[in-house]
């Protein structure tokens, strides 16, 4: 389900929307999914339209530049690298498969 300014619960997935990140916990007291995830949105871009799917120990997001435009991957990489080096995201990490 999205509300009004395209946030996603989850449901449906990445349906329609670009760019995949998909990071899992590598340290045990690292903060969980839920917390993680609302700590990651807050340091991404805030004009992405998301989706995400979590669990306590992996989060996947998919996103969307504005208008539908696909966010280059490099600015998706770039992202995801500055938000992972604030402390609060420490135990987070890309996931490789």
């Amino acid at each position: 389900m999205t509300d009004r300014a395209g946030h996603g619960d989850g449901e449906g997935q990445g349906e329609g929307l670009d760019g995949e990140i998909a990071l899992t916990l590598t340290a045990a007291r690292a903060h969980d999914g839920e917390i993680a995830l609302v700590r990651l949105l807050s340091l991404l871009p805030g004009h992405w339209t998301y989706r995400h799917r979590v669990s306590a120990s992996r989060i996947l997001l998919w996103v969307r530049a504005p208008a539908g435009g696909r966010p280059p991957r490099a600015a998706v990489h770039a992202a995801l690298r500055a938000a992972l080096a604030d402390p609060a995201l420490r135990g987070w990490l890309p996931d490789s498969g």
